[in-house]
């Protein structure tokens, strides 16, 4: 069988983790089979990417993988997210005005982006994609494939503002 290729991100991983995988093989296999194991604890959690509930450890990989797939079938790169967190705390800040909202760590900064700028603020399409998030107080503007997961530390919450993707300097 085809290899499974995984991107594994996490609060306390620093870059993006990079496996492969047979179908029959679980999680919990995955992660503990890494240069640098990660092994699950009671306290460990694993989502997929912008996949609202936890994974148990011993699903397989098989189990996450579309219905159709195949030794022939191209699949896309499983990408999931270790943390200790049920839920983020988000905050995002424009004009003045603050909107929260909980999310599951492996939401990307572009869920989260088009929650805030088209739901939560009433942007026009054009206008939400003239803006980003950045983390308050910082000038960090993560990109849109990253985990919210991964910025929190041990607080379970980030602070965004929500702000025009150019600066204007003048």
């Amino acid at each position: 069988m085809r290899p499974i290729e995984i991107f594994i991100q996490g609060a306390r991983v620093p870059e993006i983790l990079v496996a492969t995988a047979a179908p029959v093989d679980t999680v919990a296999g995955v992660l503990a089979g890494l240069d640098h194991p990660i092994q699950i604890r009671e306290e460990t959690l694993v989502f997929v990417e912008d996949v609202h509930g936890p994974l148990d450890p011993e699903t397989s990989i098989e189990e996450l993988l579309p219905l159709r797939f195949d030794e022939e079938a191209i699949v896309a790169p499983l990408r999931l997210h270790v943390t200790k967190c049920r839920h983020v705390a988000v905050s995002v800040r424009f004009n003045g005005e603050s909107e929260n909202r909980r999310f599951a760590p492996g939401s990307t900064i572009g869920r989260v982006h088009h929650w805030a700028a088209r739901r939560a603020f009433g942007l026009s399409p054009r206008d939400a994609a003239e803006h980003v998030l950045q983390i308050t107080g910082t000038d960090k503007r993560p990109d849109r494939d990253v985990h919210i997961g991964t910025l929190t530390g041990d607080t379970c919450a980030v602070e965004f503002d929500l702000v025009p993707r150019k600066r204007v300097e003048g």
